[in-house]
């Protein structure tokens, strides 16, 4: 031993454990990895910074395809913006990891592309109660705070979880717009300047609870609410003048059951209840045309679902599982108009509505491995759709394959087909006016859309990601709009193209400089056609090439005190959408967070969006008859400072029981 020691050169080997692992068709990140130098303080902010996530206009993609957020596998009843409030409520420290899929399987009931956000399960533990303690106060034209409380307590078989949050804040928000609108009359150049302000609050409120009876047989239960008010209030000048004041709150109440098995059943319901009341008072003039009127509101939703999942492993490595779905939605729903001088009830504009729909979905699936190389998971959903309008079968195929070349090479192959369904109000027979110049129509005859996507991946040793995507979305729907030829109106309204495809390549990889500087890259390059010959008299087939790049860095500036620095960039070149031309669109956001030895405490200064881009695009539109601009001038630059401290490790304590050996007879 003395002379190998002696024969030996000094070696120092350094290892590294990779962020990302591909299984069964999906992409696993270890999410504590990703985000320990980064300054994120809740789940939606983390969501934001997994590889190929970009955020715009508040609606997340994956590569710059559309993608569904569920938590631990569990379809839900919650619609986008209600999940991104539940999610904006989940401290970090919950998470584990996430899943990335290109083709969510059936089993997950959802299809197309999704990010499965597993939350840590706290069953079997000893009994401890800890929490967390977080506030942010922001600061751009306008104050805005947010509030956030939770608690977790475990033991043994038991836990339960409790948290509330809430958020105050004022906006403001100022447009420019120069329009062309032909009239039989001749040409009319119209100039809208409009400023709206405004202020808002929301209360959420989240408790669950799971109960293990005992190998794997767990019950959980989760009751959701979100309580939220605001006002708004918005001002016309130039060639046409109005004043509208929108007054209105939110209540939403959602509980779900799910209970899994130790034999691969899983079971439960979700209901959802839904109401959003409000008020608004306008008037104008445009021209000579005046408007004086205001109209109460209320849409109310009632969701419920209940499905049943069934996994076996068979014999050879073969997997199976299929289960049903039921979700029904009753859609209650009324606006009446009044006239702003008289108060009697203008008919022709009033609505009172009751709809109701209801989707059937039931499916079948298998998966094996063979070997270490080459595995697949395949699944086939069929689903029926009703409604007052539509009534139809319609088949889902699932692929994912994946195919290991050699250590270090993996391909992916996937598949995946889907459905959107419009939101309730889009489809109701409504006029809403925004001003005295621009409505909201909706679409009763609005179809549904297809959604067909196959992406081709190439992962490099667990961390370069080079994809290859086409996605063929049959009768998509967009909200478009349209200056009317016999009034001055512009007219904003939901309608479906032929199609929209999106084609292109998809590159991602990390990088490091030194030992104090990591970082994550993505580069998108993509062509993407709109086409739709029924759009009123002016049919449209445009094609437009779109690049996206983003990239996410870490600087360590201090290991003791423990300071780190985060810089994230993101550019999006011109793009097409319909008649629209959407201008550049970029944002550059930097922070600051200092954590304490103990880990328990978070101080963060972060600047976001500090050359005040992100929402200053500009809207053209030069096509055919229709001619317009419209510059925002909406100020997203401003500066948060958060907290965040976690307490707990509460042990309970063993006390001496009572002596009663010598009592009783």
């Amino acid at each position: 031993m003395d002379s190998l020691f002696q024969q030996l050169p000094e070696v120092l080997v350094r290892g590294e454990r990779p962020v990302i692992k591909a299984e069964k068709g999906k992409l696993i990140y270890d999410v504590p990895r990703i985000i320990e130098k980064l300054s994120v303080t809740n789940a939606y902010e983390v969501l934001k910074e997994l590889p190929g996530v970009t955020e715009q206009n508040g609606t997340l993609s994956l590569g710059g395809l559309r993608v569904t957020v569920v938590v631990n596998g569990k379809v839900t009843t919650l619609d986008k913006e209600q999940l991104r409030a539940m999610l904006e409520g989940t401290p970090v420290s919950r998470i584990e990891k996430a899943e990335i899929m290109y083709a969510a399987p059936a089993r997950y009931q959802v299809r197309g592309p999704m990010i499965n956000l597993i939350l840590k399960s706290n069953l079997g533990q000893r009994s401890s109660l800890k929490g967390e303690l977080f506030s942010s106060y922001e600061q751009s034209r306008r104050e805005h705070i947010n509030e956030r409380a939770t608690l977790l307590y475990t033991s043994g078989r038991f836990a339960a979880d409790l948290m509330y949050t809430y958020s105050f804040g004022h906006t403001k928000n100022e447009t420019e717009k120069w329009s062309e609108h032909e009239l039989a009359d001749g040409l009319h150049e119209l100039t809208l300047n409009t400023l709206s302000s405004g202020y808002g609050g929301r209360h959420n409120i989240r408790l669950g609870t799971d109960y293990d009876f005992g190998k794997k047989n767990v019950l959980s239960m989760v009751y959701t609410s979100q309580l939220g008010y605001g006002q708004d209030r918005t001002s016309m000048h130039g060639t046409g003048n109005s004043d509208k004041a929108d007054d209105g709150d939110r209540r939403l109440h959602n509980v779900k059951l799910d209970y899994q098995s130790s034999f691969g059943l899983t079971a439960g319901m979700d209901f959802t209840y839904f109401d959003s009341p409000g008020t608004t008072v306008l008037t104008g003039v445009m021209e000579e045309e005046k408007k004086s009127f205001f109209y109460k509101s209320n849409q109310r939703i009632n969701r419920l679902l209940f499905y049943l999942n069934q996994e076996h492993a068979l014999n050879n490595g073969w997997e199976l599982n299929y289960g049903a779905k039921y979700r029904t939605a009753h859609d209650n729903s009324y606006q009446f108009y009044y006239d702003g001088e008289t108060g009697d009830l203008l008919t022709d504009n009033s609505l009172k509505s009751r709809r109701t729909e209801y989707t059937f979905n039931g499916y079948a699936g298998f998966s094996k491995n063979f070997g270490k190389r080459f595995s697949f998971d395949f699944s086939l959903a069929a689903e029926l759709y009703n409604s007052q309008t539509w009534h139809e079968w319609m088949l889902y195929p699932t692929l994912n394959a994946n195919y290991r070349a050699k250590d270090g090479h993996m391909f992916q192959l996937s598949f995946s087909s889907n459905r959107s369904y419009p939101d309730y109000w889009s489809t109701q027979p409504t006029v809403q006016y925004v001003d005295s110049y621009t409505e909201v129509h909706g679409n009763p005859v609005l179809k549904p859309s297809s959604d067909y996507l196959a992406v081709l991946a190439y992962i490099l040793k667990s961390k370069y990601v080079f994809a290859l995507f086409y996605e063929e979305k049959p009768d998509h729907f967009a909200q478009l709009p349209y200056k009317l030829p016999d009034r001055l109106a512009e007219v904003n309204k939901f309608i479906n193209y032929n199609f929209q495809r999106q084609m292109g390549i998809r590159m991602m990889a990390p990088y490091k400089i030194g030992k104090w500087w990591s970082g994550n890259g993505m580069l998108i390059a993509m062509q993407s056609r709109d086409k739709a010959d029924d759009f009123y008299d002016i049919p449209f087939d445009c094609k437009k090439w779109v690049f996206v790049f983003r990239t996410s860095n870490t600087l360590t500036l201090s290991k003791q005190p423990d300071v780190v620095m985060n810089v994230s960039a993101f550019l999006q070149t011109k793009a097409r959408q319909g008649i629209y031309d959407l201008g550049n669109y970029c944002d550059v956001t930097t922070s600051v967070k200092w954590t304490s030895p103990d880990k328990k405490a978070q101080l963060t200064l972060t600047g976001n969006d500090l050359f005040d881009s992100r929402n200053r695009m500009d809207l053209r539109i030069d096509y055919a008859n229709q001619h317009s601009r419209t510059k925002f001038n909406k100020s997203n630059r401003n500066i948060t400072l958060s907290f965040l401290y976690k307490f707990g490790g509460y042990k309970e304590k063993k006390r001496k029981e009572v002596d009663t050996s010598r009592l009783g007879h």
